[in-house]
């Protein structure tokens, strides 16, 4: 799960006592995962500054179809998972700190996705992208209509007990895959979560590639 860092050449040396590593075939600094207790230390060279939640190396996309709410044919849409990830959120001292948190979830919202996640996307999966719902940092990413090419607001696949994603008993959770795709290092994104029993179905559920 290691972490790619955005180094200049004049803090190499401080990156250095810290944890970080050099790669050389993709000439990039990183921190690896037996030096995540320096990630804070490192904070300032993580290479999307907006991003508050480190996803593990290995992503979880959930599949599943869903009625387009503007065209009413069946489209596929997909979710980001994780069974672990990082959080950067105040500690009890009013201080900044990633916390590790080992639960699966699905995140959803998602505002700013990382570089390399970005192009997975844009590989595998051309219908998830920017755009209609805008938030403070831009336009939240989400699932486009295969058919009209309009865009599905993830408060129509997350926000009520019953939706695609957010299923509500055991065999509407059997209706989502759920694939693990590896990387290199570890993405990273701005997005929200959370722990209901919902997601519990999904994690148990789910059929799992």
């Amino acid at each position: 799960m290691s972490l790619l860092l955005n180094v200049p050449a004049a803090e190499e040396t401080e990156a250095k006592s810290k944890g970080a590593l050099w790669d050389a075939n993709l000439q990039t600094w990183y921190l690896p995962d037996i030096n995540y207790d320096h990630i804070m230390e490192v904070d300032r060279w993580i290479t999307d500054r907006d991003t508050a939640i480190i996803l593990s190396d290995e992503v979880i996309i959930a599949h599943a179809r869903h009625t387009c709410p503007h065209c009413q044919h069946s489209t596929p849409v997909i979710a980001i998972g994780s069974d672990f990830f990082y959080e950067k959120d105040m500690n009890e001292r009013d201080e900044k700190v990633w916390f590790e948190l080992d639960f699966f979830t699905l995140f959803q919202q998602t505002s700013v996705i990382s570089a390399h996640l970005f192009n997975f996307f844009r590989d595998n999966y051309p219908h998830y992208k920017q755009g209609p719902a805008r938030s403070a940092d831009g336009f939240y990413w989400c699932n486009h209509c295969e058919h009209c090419g309009k865009g599905i607001d993830d408060a129509a696949l997350f926000a009520d007990p019953g939706n695609i994603f957010n299923p509500d008993n055991a065999e509407a959770a059997t209706a989502i895959t759920l694939r693990t795709f590896p990387f290199k290092y570890a993405p990273h994104i701005d997005a929200d979560y959370n722990m209901n029993n919902n997601v519990r179905l999904i994690n148990e559920f789910a059929y799992r590639i």
